[in-house]
């Protein structure tokens, strides 16, 4: 199914997506008290660990990649030119660090946006450059859903 280096680079880093997109949401979960606001925060985080089980158990194999992603794994050229900090779960990044900057709920849910956000341009973009029917249907997808959790944020944002 993956026959081009870049596509490659594609599982690795919609795998770091997930996996930053999971270490994030559990860090503010230990954050936050306001019971709305963790509601929102655990769907999040159950479904970035969902979405990174989905990558690993479908293409991991197939692109020669061991059962998880490993730290030396996720050192890869950026996929996407976005050069904002929306595209900070593509990186190795230490998530307590960014989480401890974060001191309000708003200002941590309008960072999960951003990167929702960002999240569904990378989907999208993997969709159209697929080389399969199957590789295109997840992607579209795995946008679909970060599209959902672009909404269920907004609507938490617009009662703070």
């Amino acid at each position: 199914m993956f026959e081009k280096f870049e596509e490659q680079e594609a599982v690795k880093k919609s795998a770091m997506i997930e996996k930053n997109g999971f270490a994030f949401y559990s860090q503010l979960i230990e954050k936050f008290n306001d019971p709305k606001i963790l509601e929102i925060l655990k769907k999040l985080r159950d479904d970035e660990k969902k979405h990174l089980h989905t990558i690993e158990n479908r293409y991991f194999k197939e692109v020669g990649f061991g059962d998880t992603i490993t730290e030396e794994e996720v050192e890869v050229e950026l996929y996407v030119e976005n050069k904002g900090i929306p595209d900070l779960f593509t990186r190795n990044i230490d998530m307590k660090k960014l989480v401890a900057s974060i001191d309000k709920p708003r200002q941590a849910l309008e960072l999960a946006m951003d990167t929702e956000r960002h999240s569904v341009v990378f989907f999208e973009n993997l969709a159209k450059e697929a080389s399969t029917e199957e590789a295109r249907h997840i992607y579209t997808a795995l946008a679909n859903e970060e599209k959902g959790h672009v909404e269920q944020i907004r609507v938490i944002l617009e009662t703070l």
